[in-house]
């Protein structure tokens, strides 16, 4: 009986990651092995986090260079799980600290048709930073349907992988465990003893000061988008698009050169123009694209006064939301780059080649 476990990071603090590999490595062998999908953390921080886990040797590393865009964890687990062959498949917070037993007793309940739940225990911050025996760590409250499950791996790839429309975090683990349903899985939340402990750590991913790639609802739509899959007793994913891609570092390495460039304010009817091309004519060059806030002009001011026509605007916040709604749904397989400077009112977007389906 075979196992793979993923761990999706992006610039988490190298003491947590460090805790976590140190809890794991230990319970790995010939037939369990662990894969590490860094998707999009700086470059810099790439480098050393290829120095740590060389540290490691029974731990592989796949790099992504998806800096700048938001982050896509359904994809990142998806890489490894289309071409998995091993019996069983498990993706692992990069916040755990693992239980000694954890593997063996995962492998002695993993089924074909019935999924096991392993929920966390979440620590606080100053516990977090402690070293200790796992059993000697003061837990603040165990977490409900939010863990790490052990799955089939034949069942995961029949249903075309986990749903590739999620970004950031919220409801694909959830998503996946509903259409495993479906089709005859049974998910249990195992509760016989903890197993996994979660580590406190910032959401820096949440910041809206950030220039990197933010929506500002995006996790309530991901839940409402699971909300109606669950509705329409949605089963297979990923129908409209290839899934579990690799990225391709040279199409990352265009967006470095320089782009032919399409010049935009915010007024409604050119950003809406722009959104519905995306959509329509797909690209098939490399392009940036640059959004600038109007600033507010003597004439456009006398023009409202006399109340005279003065085209609508669209607040640039809703540009951001809309243009990154687009990328979603278009163009997430694709190598693009994004940043919004709120203080210069300044959205920039390098994207590259042809739309995958």
């Amino acid at each position: 009986m075979s196992l793979s476990i993923v761990i999706v990071n992006r610039n988490r603090s190298f003491h947590i990651l460090a805790k976590t590999l140190d809890s794991i490595c230990p319970q790995l062998n010939d037939s369990t092995k662990l894969v590490v999908v860094d998707y999009g953390s700086s470059e810099s921080y790439q480098s050393d986090l290829e120095y740590l886990i060389n540290s490691f040797t029974s731990v592989q590393l796949i790099l992504c260079p998806t800096q700048g865009q938001l982050f896509h964890k359904t994809r990142a687990i998806n890489m490894v799980l289309k071409g998995c062959t091993t019996t069983y498949f498990m993706v692992l917070d990069m916040d755990c600290i693992v239980h000694p037993n954890f593997i063996k007793k995962a492998i002695e309940l993993a089924s074909e048709n019935t999924v096991y739940n392993f929920p966390y225990g979440f620590l606080k911050e100053e516990e977090s930073k402690k070293s200790k025996a796992f059993g000697e760590y003061n837990i603040d409250f165990i977490g409900g349907l939010t863990g790490s499950a052990i799955f089939n791996t034949q069942k995961l790839q029949d249903l075309n992988g986990f749903d590739e429309f999620y970004h950031n975090w919220g409801a694909e683990d959830a998503d996946m465990f509903d259409r495993l349903e479906h089709i005859g899985v049974t998910t249990v939340l195992y509760q016989e003893e903890l197993l996994l402990l979660h580590q406190w750590h910032e959401k820096n991913y949440r910041n809206p000061k950030s220039k990197q790639a933010f929506h500002s609802h995006l996790e309530k739509i991901n839940h409402e988008y699971y909300g109606l899959s669950r509705k329409r007793n949605t089963t297979k994913a990923n129908l409209n698009h290839q899934w579990g891609l690799f990225c391709d570092p040279n199409e990352y390495a265009v967006l470095k050169e320089p782009l032919e460039t399409w010049h935009f304010k915010n007024y409604r009817q050119e950003v809406e123009g722009l959104f519905i091309s995306l959509v329509e004519h797909p690209l098939n060059t490399p392009v940036k694209i640059k959004i600038s806030k109007l600033s507010k002009s003597i004439k456009g001011v006398f023009k409202k006064m006399i109340n005279r026509s003065v085209k609508p605007i669209l607040c640039m916040e809703e540009v951001n939301d809309r243009l990154l709604e687009t990328l979603m749904l278009h163009y997430r397989n694709n190598a693009y780059s994004f940043e919004y400077d709120r203080q210069l009112g300044v959205i920039q977007l390098y994207i590259h080649a042809e739309t995958k389906e």
